[in-house]
Order: structure tokens, then sequence, then C-alpha cells
């Protein structure tokens, strides 16, 4: 009879924590909100409606020899008329911080990347660090909302802590082959519930972290194998390959649920003559081609998820709108 109660009761809290490990999109609402599995674009709006975001994301050393390399790939503007912005994930070693500085006066978004390069062992100490640093160049780390981790080996509970102690919002070290489908891509979504998506490296958080938002890196696909990174994908080796890559990827998002399309540049593809020019191409056509699709900053991305806006009305959308500051000119530093 004891063993029997005992069971019931263990059958009784495994029901109660698949509960609550379920998300339900009726319960889980913006702005703080969101499940993985909610099929809705946010706001429910008709794919008509929605903009096709593109989150160019640079990572890695932030200095003279990659700067100027860096910005070539914004200078277009947006359909609103606004200047296209990108979000760089900066590491400690090799930076040039007034660089950094003038990367986010001009409207750029700055994210924590690493010290060195490296997983760190400590990511609260790490995320601090890099934020000290960063308000020591003048950065307002108010606005450091991200983290990605070096080779998008995500760090699971220890480093959601640590983006949490340190008031950072989001991460983007997610990279998944199993979403990476045009019917199975997926809109950034909280930590709220758990588990999460398998994620090709590291594993996301195993406790619940509410309010903390993941922007999934859906898997690219060139010659049927699947590659996270542009730079990690086999037998890319010209300027056309480049761009059909890219521009691959950028359909699969825009012909399913127009869920952002997250571009991973490292140092190795900025740095190429064929795989930058290609990516500049590629940017320059769908600005000119799709009047739906703008380049923005992740948290420019957030701000549009957390209080999502027809397309019709994106003109005044405060978040998107023009930064006041005129665009800097940027001399090398080295």
């Amino acid at each position: 009879m004891k063993t029997l109660f005992s069971l019931v009761v263990l059958v009784g809290l495994f029901k109660y924590s698949f509960q609550q490990s379920t998300c339900d999109p009726k319960t889980c609402v913006l702005p703080n909100c969101r499940c993985l599995n909610d099929p809705n674009i946010p706001g429910k709006l008709n794919v008509a409606d929605t903009p096709q975001i593109i989150l160019v994301t640079l990572e890695n050393v932030i200095n003279g020899e990659y700067v100027d390399i860096y910005t070539s790939f914004f200078e277009l503007k947006n359909p609103n008329g606004c200047p296209t912005h990108g979000t760089f994930f900066v590491q400690d070693s090799g930076t040039t911080y007034s660089l950094v500085a003038n990367l986010a006066k001009d409207g750029h978004e700055i994210g924590v990347f690493s010290l060195d390069g490296n997983l760190p062992n400590d990511w609260n100490k790490m995320i601090k660090s890099m934020l000290d640093k960063l308000s020591s160049s003048g950065i307002d780390t108010k606005s450091v909302k991200g983290l990605r981790a070096p080779g998008l080996n995500i760090g699971g509970d220890e480093e959601f802590i640590g983006l949490g102690l340190n008031g950072l919002q989001y991460d983007s070290s997610c990279a998944s082959a199993e979403l990476s489908r045009q019917e199975t891509m997926v809109w950034p979504f909280t930590y709220n519930f758990v588990p999460g998506p398998a994620c090709d490296i590291g594993s996301g958080p195993a406790n619940p972290f509410p309010g903390k938002w993941e922007f999934l890196i859906s898997d690219m696909n060139w010659n049927g194998v699947p590659c996270a990174t542009p730079s990690a994908c086999i037998n890319v080796t010209t300027k056309q390959d480049a761009f059909d890559l890219l521009f691959n990827t950028f359909r699969d998002h825009y012909l399913g649920n127009r869920s952002p399309f997250t571009l991973v540049i490292n140092p190795q593809w900025a740095k190429s003559d064929f795989s930058r020019e290609g990516t500049i191409e590629f940017l320059q056509y769908v600005r000119a081609a799709f009047s739906d699709t703008y380049i923005v900053t992740m948290s420019q991305a957030l701000a549009w998820i957390q209080q999502p806006t027809p397309l019709a009305n994106l003109t005044n959308f405060a978040p998107w709108m023009c930064p006041k500051d005129e665009k800097l000119t940027y001399e090398p530093v080295y």
C-alpha cells in the first residue's frame, strides 16, 4: 500500500512538472513572455503585415583593422529612410574601445562577447568585467542588453545567471539545425518555461529564467550540409556562392513566418574579399528588392516583438526611427 501511495505521488509530481514546463501562448504573453511553441507571428499579425527583419551581427575584435570593413555593411537605408544598423558583440582582447564608442554613437548596438575569445570560467565575472570596460570608454551600459557566447557555445544556467545579475535581456548563442527549415523556424522566445530547443553546441538553461530572451540562430544549408555561420559553411569560394548562401537563407525566413534572419559575421568572413563583397551585394539587393525588409539591431528587433507594429505603421514606430546624431566618419585607429 505504501509503495502504491509513493507511486501515485511520483506520478502526480511528474504530471505537475510537465504542466509547469509546458508554455501556453494564452497565458505567456508579450511584452515579457513568449512561448517557443507559439506558432503565431507576434501580435498575431498576418505575414503581409509583418516586416522581415535582418539582424547583421558582428563578433570578436573591434579595431582599426576591421572597423571600416564592418561599417561597409551598413551603407544603406531602411524603407523608412533611416540608416541600417547592426549589433556588435565585443571581445576585450585586441579591441580599441574608442572605436566601439563611435559605433554606439552612430546608432549601432553593443553587446558582450568575451574577454579573450574563449568561454569564461565565471560568466558573471566576465560579463561584469566587459560592462566595466565599456562603461570606462563612455558607453552607457544600460544600452548593453545582449550576449553571444564564443563559438555559439551557449552556457546553460551559469550563463543566464550572469546575464540576469548584470541586467542583460537576451542571449544569441543557440544555433539550431533542428529549427532551420522554412516550416520550423521560430521567433525569439523567453525562457519562462524549460526546456528550450536543443542547441547545436552547448545547452540552454535547465531552469526557467523569466523574461530572458533567446534570439535563436537557424542553421544555414549549403550543398545539403547545415552550418550555423557563413564562415562555417564548406566550399563557399566565390562572391556568387556567398550571395546565394545568404539569399537562400533569407528566402526561407521571408516565405515562412518572417522570423528574424540572424546573420553572424566574424573576422574571417568579413576580411575575405569574395565573402565580404557577396554579403554587401546581398544586403543591397534585399533592401532594393524588398520594401518590407528592415536591417535593425537586436534591441530594435526585440522592441518590435514586444510591441508588434504592422508595416503600414512602421514610419512612426519610435524604436526604428532615425537617430538624432549625425553619421560619424570613421578614422582608423591602430
